[in-house]
């Protein structure tokens, strides 16, 4: 049985159910994807449990939720470095993997204090970071951002919880401005909350204003930086 999407194309079978053609795989979804040595690098929430046994990777883009939180963010990206530069961004090469691959690893929204094997998840991302370095590490959602801040051992550990979208766009404009192309700058995302019900105060909440649209405000100050740091940064296609 397959699930009919817009004019009734066909998508991916629900979760379950038999058909001809696609059956889910016995392995669970790819730990991660990309380069390593890519400066850019995404960091996805967690595996989604249903579709992980039909997906490949994190951020899959069969998913609709890749295109959700960065496929607008990436569009702006791209005609802003074109535009200024003749080039575009090599993304067959970003680097891509989730905080963790089991929600089931998630502490709790109000929880300062991890699990251990939660704090192993943070580690290996560590310990990653510190082996290659990347300039901008985008963080999509409140969890991923701070988890990925314990990886940095950034000060004043904060329950995920805190970081509703006012604070993740402050922390996002912060960050702009004392971004340096040889430090590794991490930049906070939105996640599901730009795509639900709400996603109209999710844009004013993280751009600080009503009437501003998020995606083209994001993509359009990560390209300025790209821009700006064009020499330094190895994202171009050749």
């Amino acid at each position: 049985m397959y699930k009919l999407g817009i004019k009734g194309t066909v998508g991916l079978p629900y979760p379950g159910c038999a058909n001809d053609n696609t059956e889910a795989d016995e392995h669970v979804m790819d730990r991660e994807v990309g380069d390593r040595n890519f400066p850019l690098w995404l960091i996805g929430d967690s595996n989604p449990v249903q579709w992980q046994s039909f997906l490949k990777t994190p951020l899959d883009p069969r998913h609709p939720i890749r295109h959700n939180i960065w496929t607008a963010i990436l569009d702006v990206v791209q005609e802003r470095v074109f535009r200024q530069n003749r080039s575009r961004v090599n993304t067959s090469s970003l680097y891509i993997r989730n905080a963790v691959d089991n929600p089931a690893k998630k502490p709790s929204q109000t929880s300062k204090e991890w699990k251990q094997v939660t704090e192993t998840e943070i580690e290996d991302l560590q310990q990653l970071i510190e082996a290659h370095r990347p300039t901008m590490v985008l963080c999509f959602g409140a969890f991923a951002f701070e988890f990925a801040r314990r990886a940095l051992s950034e000060p004043d550990r904060r329950q995920h919880g805190y970081w509703s979208a006012r604070r993740l766009g402050g922390e996002f404009r912060h960050r702009m401005q004392e971004f340096e192309p040889g430090k590794i700058n991490v930049l906070p995302l939105l996640h599901r909350s730009i795509s639900g019900g709400k996603f109209l105060e999710s844009h004013k909440y993280f751009c600080g204003q009503p009437g501003v649209n998020y995606f083209e405000m994001v993509g359009g100050n990560i390209a300025d930086k790209m821009i700006q740091y064009r020499e330094q940064l190895r994202i171009w296609i050749e």
